[in-house]
């Protein structure tokens, strides 16, 4: 059948997957391939040809915008009110549902509890990974801090159970013990810090949400269960998932792409998606990949570069848009001055900047260029920043990538994950820099036609570097 979304018509493959119906499906869509309009097309089929009604579709997504637009374009194809969530407002619902009170704790309890604790609470915890407490106004300190809060966020993400720190403890290196003894402890405080406030965290929501869906069930009579970026999911929220199906026993559809999976620092798990069809068995893996935004010869640059990694899913995207030489390697001297004449130099008016790092754009702008709210004021030409990860979904006519040097906080970042984590981390990059290399991936196929890559010559990204080894064919080498 053809079926057309939003005035287009689906093509094979995204028709195919917007018509798969009664059977679990994982949707592996590659970059720039129409996720969300074959998405619109799944519900508009369901709706329209399987008679489900509406509101008996479950469709999650993971942030606000993502939510609002996909609403706005359901809306518009089949003229009916519909309501997308992200996993925070399904829990909250499912809260409201039971009649459980809530007040959402400050993002930096955990931060400012943790301050409290090494400035107030006896030194006898800390004995035997501290000598003294001077370190507590040195960057020693902050290094320290910032390792147990990640910790702590994503024990929660994913395990949240305080008896798994027994698990952790029999598991554990001895020379890793005190420092887990003293993040349990803190852990212990933030939970009754948290009942004493009468408040919970983001993570507590959906734990709570999961727990009362178990015991008590849900009352909405889902039929299917749609979800968008299923990469990005943790434990806790695949958890929340499953629950619902149990309960309603509704088909259950995944999409994503693995080699977009940039957010385990936040608790992401790379490994729900990969092993979608054996925790929801019986499951059907189907494939979007044609890519209306890419060249193709820049998605060959980009798909090959990725692949590189072997516990990438092998999929080959295929683009009918040619640019025999997508990517653009700019040389600089002078970063500040090259920077704007990089800017002056692109014969086009729309122009998304990336970076690794929130601070990155800083470094390259000299005195002619002046940034607000991220947007960077160029004579006749819209120029705007933004790091990677908060580009993902995100496209543009040219894109600029900065910060492609050899050094710790570039792309790829050299900063090591500390060993501690490795208790609450499932699976370390097995292959070098492997969540780096997909980010650098989500940087190049941000662009609808080049990508500048800002190097400067004498201290080039080790990922430039590679690029023009394998890929040299397809690259514009410029000095500035």
């Amino acid at each position: 059948m053809k079926l057309s979304v939003l005035g287009y018509e689906l093509d094979q493959e995204q028709t195919k997957a917007a018509c798969k119906s009664k059977s679990n499906t994982i949707i592996i869509a590659g970059a720039g391939t129409g996720k969300s309009t074959t998405m619109v097309g799944k519900i508009k089929y369901l709706v329209l040809y399987e008679h489900i009604p509406l509101e008996d579709i479950l469709c999650i997504t993971f942030t606000n915008n993502a939510a609002n637009s996909l609403e706005e374009k359901i809306r518009q194809e089949l003229n009916q009110k519909a309501k997308v969530y992200t996993f925070h407002k399904l829990s909250l619902e499912i809260l409201k549902e039971h009649s459980i009170d809530y007040h959402i704790a400050s993002e930096d309890l955990l931060s400012y509890l943790v301050d409290e604790i090494f400035y107030s609470v006896p030194s006898i915890y800390f004995e035997q990974l501290f000598l003294d407490k001077n370190y507590l106004e040195k960057e020693e300190f902050q290094q320290y801090k910032a390792i147990i809060v990640r910790f702590i966020r994503l024990f929660i993400s994913n395990y949240y159970d305080i008896q798994y720190f027994d698990k952790i403890f029999k598991k554990a290196k001895k020379r890793d013990l005190p420092m887990l003894k003293i993040i349990k402890k803190i852990y212990e405080m933030y939970i009754l810090e948290k009942e004493a406030t009468g408040t919970i965290d983001f993570d507590d929501m959906i734990y709570m949400a999961t727990k009362l869906v178990n015991q008590n069930g849900i009352v909405k009579h889902y039929q299917y269960i749609i979800v968008d970026e299923y990469q990005d999911t943790s434990q806790v929220r695949e958890q929340l998932v499953q629950a619902i199906r149990n309960k309603t026993g509704a088909y259950v559809t995944v999409v994503g792409d693995d080699f977009q999976s940039i957010y385990r620092f936040s608790g992401c798990d790379i490994n729900n998606f990969l092993e979608f069809k054996k925790n929801f068995r019986p499951a059907k893996e189907l494939y979007i990949t044609n890519t209306y935004r890419n060249s193709k010869e820049l998605i060959s640059v980009a798909g090959s570069f990725i692949m590189k990694n072997p516990r990438q899913m092998k999929k080959k995207l295929k683009a009918k848009k040619s640019i025999l030489k997508p990517i653009v390697v700019c040389y600089y001297k002078n970063m500040k001055d090259d920077f704007y004449k990089l800017l002056a130099s692109i014969p086009y008016s729309q122009i998304m900047v990336l970076g690794r790092n929130n601070y990155d754009i800083f470094n390259v702008l000299n005195n002619k260029l002046k940034i607000e709210n991220n947007q960077i004021y160029f004579p006749n030409k819209n120029v705007y920043y933004k790091t990677i990860h908060k580009a993902k979904g995100l496209e543009e006519e040219q894109v600029v990538i900065i910060n492609l040097t050899n050094d710790i906080h570039s792309l790829p970042s050299k900063v090591k994950d500390e060993r501690i984590l490795k208790y609450v981390i499932k699976h370390f990059d097995i292959y070098p820099f492997e969540e780096e290399r997909r980010l650098f991936y989500v940087g190049l196929t941000r662009t609808k036609n080049y990508c500048y890559l800002f190097v400067p010559k004498n201290n080039p990204s080790i990922f430039v570097q590679e690029l023009i080894k394998n890929y040299r064919e397809y690259i514009s080498i410029i000095n500035l």
